[in-house]
């Protein structure tokens, strides 16, 4: 399962029994099959007969009960084997053409994501993080507008020796993705939706104590950068990393002040509201020859 395109899959998995099975599904069923799936179990439920019999498919513990999808992760990283990688939650689906997609603009790239829809297991509402953006290549600041998490694809010796903030239980992959994507200067944007990220109204994000524990997150984060510990971000991308942070601390006291109840509304229109458009002015053109795409596909 060798190539330079084969991806490792890393799932964390906590009470997940009633969704890992249609999820790792949409992952056995990708257009491109050349992955090894690592499902990393953080609780005593045994998921082997709840998957499909599948020589790629591995399971992992971290050891530990509830440990948290931090190091659920970290473990899953330690046990990579492919020179790509990315994550799955056990209550996502990706669309077919998921790793098709992807994984060719992360090996050219370093880093690539799609435009994710988020869906609703309480109502039938979705969306997507940007409304019409332009495909291609993009800074840090474009992708410091959302505060959701962004599953991009990495490559893996971009990830290096990075790993999740295991004392975070909020925000954790925000920090994860942001400081890799600030080390690689940017990334690339597919515009098509190719992972459906569903919110659960009763999850971490989205419980009542969520804005307390988003408060608490980013003040540990904010110390940190300030406090010499860069969280892997490199060292010219910290005060920007330290803005990122300080804006959404900011949103989210806003949110709790407003008595919404829906955050990925909320920040949708403040997104409009502070850019004027959702893509922002931080987007870097096309035209730079060192970052422009040799060919641009069409999109389907």
């Amino acid at each position: 399962m060798g190539g330079s395109l084969g991806v490792s899959v890393i799932m964390p998995a906590c009470e997940g029994a009633d969704t890992i099975r249609e999820t790792v599904d949409s992952v056995v069923a990708q257009s491109f099959q050349q992955w090894e799936l690592l499902v990393v179990a953080d609780d005593t439920i045994d998921y082997a007969p709840l998957l499909p019999a599948d020589p790629r498919i591995l399971l992992l513990r971290t050891g530990r009960y509830r440990a948290g999808p931090s190091a659920a992760r970290n473990v899953g990283l330690d046990h990579a084997q492919q020179p790509l990688v990315t994550f799955l939650d056990s209550d996502d689906a990706w669309h077919r053409d998921k790793l098709s997609r992807l994984a060719p603009l992360a090996h050219q790239y370093g880093v690539a994501l799609d435009n994710v829809r988020f869906c609703y297991r309480h109502k039938r509402a979705s969306g997507t993080y940007w409304q019409d953006p332009t495909e291609g290549w993009h800074d840090l600041d474009f992708y410091g507008q959302v505060s959701e998490s962004l599953w991009p694809v990495y490559r893996r010796d971009l990830v290096g020796g990075a790993r999740f903030q295991e004392p975070l239980r909020f925000a954790e992959e925000a920090v994860f993705n942001l400081s890799l994507i600030a080390r690689n200067a940017g990334a690339y944007l597919c515009a098509r939706s190719l992972h459906e990220y569903w919110i659960r109204p009763n999850s971490l994000s989205r419980c009542a104590a969520s804005g307390d524990r988003a408060e608490q997150a980013y003040t540990w984060v904010l110390a940190r950068l300030r406090g010499g510990d860069h969280l892997f971000f490199p060292p010219p991308a910290i005060e920007q990393a330290i803005s990122i942070f300080e804006k959404r601390r900011d949103t989210n006291r806003a949110f709790v002040e407003s008595g919404l109840g829906d955050f990925q509304d909320f920040e949708t229109r403040q997104r409009a509201h502070s850019y004027g458009s959702l893509e922002g002015s931080a987007r870097h053109g096309l035209d730079s020859p060192s970052l422009a795409p040799k060919e641009q596909d069409p999109i389907a």
